[in-house]
């Protein structure tokens, strides 16, 4: 089956077809899948018959056609690009059911490249970026990204600057499963012996992973440029303002429960939809509160809250999440859902790691947030040249 864009037009070139029709078969080659939500009843129906009619399909709860459902429904479609340009051409007659036709421009218009303004500086993820992670704590679940000694911390710094990492993630408080929360005097306690040398030591963005207002507002006084929010702006109100104020770059990561708590039987009844309601819920309000469009990075927290087929899942549809049009951070190395299945250690999961890299980055994943950035570095230049 040939699936890749470039490869199509060749093969046309090749088989002699009239260049006039390419863009006809590269329509028909590009087929796509996309759930509708929030439908009614009968805007289901009239989507579902404009799909017949114009060769496609759509995929609707058998109760749709009694009426009998009084709350909103959600449809799949299955069409390929030239259908899916029928079929809005056709709803575009009915002015009623412009949310539809809304959604359907935006499915054919092309994706921007994501990009941040960081810094006062424009950066457009063009190629896969890599996040190197350091925790100043003795309880991180991997005894790797420990780095609670001075000295420690501006090697490994160093280190990671030189295999290629493009920002620098710092944390203070242990995020494993089961952790017990700091106080923010005790986190800033932590950070205050290493985080302003790191910061000033290096011309690499350093991130504060944080999920606390005040320790943001300190590390952004002591060098940060971009938060690292891992309860979506949940757990401190204050965030948001401090972010907008500061206008820093924010990562936004979905979590179900608290650190302490979000291994104890998390269960989605849909996992995707889920969490794509989440981070585009907590996108708008970050965007009502102030925070820039381009100051927004997404993160769909693998391991946070999430069952092993949980995260095998987000892997294989991190893409969905791309229709939110802010970059796409990862964060996947070495964790548990790696090395269980083969009762492998932290420290024996390098291999697994790189290879679901590889993976995400086909995915959509724009940033890898990883503990060893030269083996990730040289994996995302493979598949971003691959890819291109």
């Amino acid at each position: 089956m040939v699936d890749n864009p470039e490869i199509i037009l060749r093969e046309l070139r090749n088989i002699g077809v009239d260049q006039n029709a390419y863009s006809i078969f590269f329509d028909k080659a590009q087929y796509l899948i996309y759930k509708f939500d929030d439908l009614s009843c009968a805007q289901a129906s009239v989507l579902k018959q404009t799909a017949l009619v114009c060769g496609a399909d759509l995929a609707i709860p058998k109760k749709t056609y009694t009426g009998k459902r009084k709350r909103s429904i959600s449809a799949i479609l299955f069409a390929n690009r030239r259908e899916l340009v029928r079929i809005k051409q056709r709803l575009e007659e009915q002015p009623w059911i412009e949310p539809i036709t809304k959604k359907l421009s935006k499915i054919l218009a092309e994706k921007p490249i994501p990009s941040l303004s960081l810094d006062n500086k424009k950066i457009k993820f063009d190629r896969t970026y890599i996040m190197g992670a350091m925790n100043l704590t003795d309880d991180s679940f991997y005894s790797g990204s420990r780095y609670n000694r001075i000295d420690a911390a501006i090697a490994g710094s160093e280190k990671m600057a030189k295999d290629g990492a493009d920002f620098i993630d710092i944390g203070a408080e242990s995020s494993r499963p089961g952790a017990e929360p700091l106080t923010k005097k005790e986190e800033i306690s932590r950070l205050k012996q290493i985080f302003p040398v790191i910061a000033k030591r290096t011309k690499i963005p350093i991130s504060i992973d944080t999920y606390k207002a005040d320790v943001a507002k300190w590390a952004i006084e002591h060098g940060a440029k971009i938060v690292n929010d891992i309860s979506g702006l949940r757990f401190d109100k204050k965030m948001v303002r401090v972010v907008t104020q500061n206008r820093v770059v924010l990562i936004i990561m979905h979590m179900k429960g608290s650190p302490k708590n979000m291994q104890l039987k998390p269960h989605y009844d849909d996992l995707m939809d889920e969490i794509y309601r989440f981070l585009a819920q907590q996108v708008e309000f970050a965007l009502k509160n102030g925070v820039k469009n381009n100051r927004i990075i997404i993160d769909p927290g693998l391991g946070f809250g999430k069952r092993l087929k949980d995260n095998y899942e987000i892997a294989n549809r991190l893409n969905e999440l791309s229709d939110l049009e802010v970059p796409i951070l990862v964060g996947h190395s070495r964790k548990s859902f790696i090395g269980k299945p083969f009762k492998l250690s932290p420290m024996q999961r390098l291999e697994g790691t790189l290879g679901l890299s590889a993976l995400l980055i086909k995915n959509g994943a724009n940033i890898l947030r990883v503990h060893d950035v030269l083996p990730a570095k040289r994996v995302a230049l493979l598949i971003d040249r691959v890819r291109k």
